[in-house]
């Protein structure tokens, strides 16, 4: 029976001498031959929409918390490398404490296994700089920005859960270079979901033309993005499933939430939640930002 600020336990989530760990899934960027990195860091990065989207206008602070209190993922769409949009989700992540809003954050920059290496920083086992050192996050992530240390550290200290979304950079950079899995990876490959055509279509479109790039190259790539984007939809599932009355607000590329698809569109064929996008466009809380009701 989930319970406000505390979540139920991933089942692989490591036992503890005093309390049951929170629960909690990644993305670290995949080593690719140099124009298959420059693409992934595009598609990171890009913020082409086929959705239909709506400025918040008049009373915009008011419209936007509206919008966020009613939904039960709230997903932002970062630009990786755009200081302005690591300093809305810091706002965000206060204005959700400042108004008593009861969420935990699920990351892409986290893979799923390092879920037991978050669950003991947040029971005092390690510090938030052995947190960040177990999981190589300064040389992936944290070259973007040191905003993402400060959310963790107030997320932190508020007790609210961090959940690791992300699938294995192994496992995505694997499919992307067209190796076979082992049973082992396998076994842990996301099921159940369908992806479509269209769906490769805006995948394409997010990564523009690059010289050597075949067909091939770019499904392959898809695949991989597939793996990316319906490991975290199943994490969030799983978590929801889980701590129904918790939001959870994701912080993630905008290549994973753009153009009606990626995580949004998987987490929509397994379960009717109310999904909002918000794309930031400055570091201010309601001003300017595009909001996305993914909502069916």
């Amino acid at each position: 029976m989930p319970i406000r600020r505390r979540v139920a336990p991933f089942p692989t989530a490591p036992k503890r001498r005093s309390a049951k760990p929170p629960t909690g899934v990644p993305s670290m960027p995949i080593r690719l031959l140099p124009w298959a990195g420059l693409a992934f860091c595009l598609l990171a990065c890009a913020s082409r929409s086929g959705v239909v989207q709506k400025k918040a206008s008049a009373n915009p602070e008011q419209r936007f918390w509206q919008a966020v209190e009613k939904a039960d993922v709230v997903y932002v769409g970062e630009t990786h490398d755009a200081p302005a949009d690591h300093r809305y989700e810091l706002e965000l992540v206060r204005g959700l404490l400042k108004r008593k809003m009861n969420f935990a954050i699920g990351w892409e920059m986290f893979d799923r296994t390092q879920q037991g290496t978050i669950d003991a920083w947040a029971f005092h086992a390690i510090s938030l700089k052995e947190l960040l050192a177990k999981t190589d996050f300064q040389k992936h992530w944290g070259i973007y920005s040191p905003v993402y240390e400060r959310i963790l550290l107030v997320a932190g200290n508020a007790k609210v859960p961090n959940l690791a979304l992300n699938a294995p950079p192994e496992l995505a950079g694997k499919i992307a270079r067209g190796e076979p899995l082992t049973a082992e990876e396998r076994g842990v490959m996301p099921a159940g979901f369908v992806s479509t055509e269209q769906g490769y279509r805006n995948f394409v479109g997010m990564m523009g033309d690059h010289p050597g790039m075949g067909q091939m190259d770019q499904r392959r790539f898809f695949a991989a993005q597939n793996v990316w984007d319906q490991t975290m939809a199943s994490r969030i599932l799983e978590f929801k499933r889980q701590n129904p009355i918790v939001r959870l607000v994701v912080f993630t590329g905008r290549g994973h939430v753009s153009g009606g698809y990626g995580i949004p569109f998987y987490v929509r064929q397994k379960a009717n939640l109310q999904q909002l996008i918000l794309l930031p466009r400055g570091p201010r809380i309601g001003k300017g930002a595009e909001i996305i009701d993914t909502t069916p």
